[in-house]
């Protein structure tokens, strides 16, 4: 088991940074013991993958406004801010990074409420490495990320956002 699970090209390790954007699944009871499956797009935060990024954006409902907390908003994190509201996404802020020297927990709290309009209540605070904060605040972020949207009545549509090949898995879909 490796620290940076999503990141697995050996390039994202070396540098510890986002190159391919990554989806996971996660199964989740909400507290009213409603299930829930969250599908997570890790997307690279670099100007030189907006690419990337505009492609998951398109598959997603919500996004996390991640804030480096020792580093504050950068330019790509806005271009990628105003490419999630052009998609209509659901924006939550996320301080990340608040374990680090130098995290500036307030003067980013203030950046991003400047950026957004957002209430201080509303940002989340978050370290990736620990975890620490976000359990205790995720429950509440679910409330605003509307379900996907669809008529079961219709042909099933699908955004394929990234495809790997893979000599050892088989896949075949079968139509009923």
């Amino acid at each position: 088991m490796m620290d940076q699970v999503l990141d697995n090209m050996d390039l994202e390790r070396e540098k510890g940074i986002t190159i391919k954007s990554h989806a996971i699944q996660i199964n989740y009871t909400h507290k009213d013991k409603q299930q829930y499956t969250l599908n997570l797009i890790d997307t690279p935060g670099h100007v030189d993958f907006s690419y990337e990024v505009s492609r998951a954006l398109a598959a997603c409902e919500g996004a996390l406004l991640l804030v480096d907390a020792a580093q504050g908003i950068q330019a790509q994190t806005i271009s990628n801010l105003y490419l999630a509201i052009e998609n209509n996404l659901e924006i939550i802020p996320v301080i990340n990074k608040i374990d680090m020297d130098g995290a500036m927990i307030d003067e980013v709290k203030d950046q991003i409420i400047d950026l957004i309009g957002c209430k201080p209540e509303e940002i989340l605070l978050a370290s990736g490495r620990t975890g620490w904060e976000l359990r205790k605040y995720w429950k509440p972020s679910l409330n605003g990320i509307p379900s996907p949207k669809g008529d079961e009545n219709e042909p099933l549509q699908a955004l394929i956002f990234d495809s790997v090949f893979n000599s050892y898995v088989a896949l075949s879909f079968i139509s009923e």
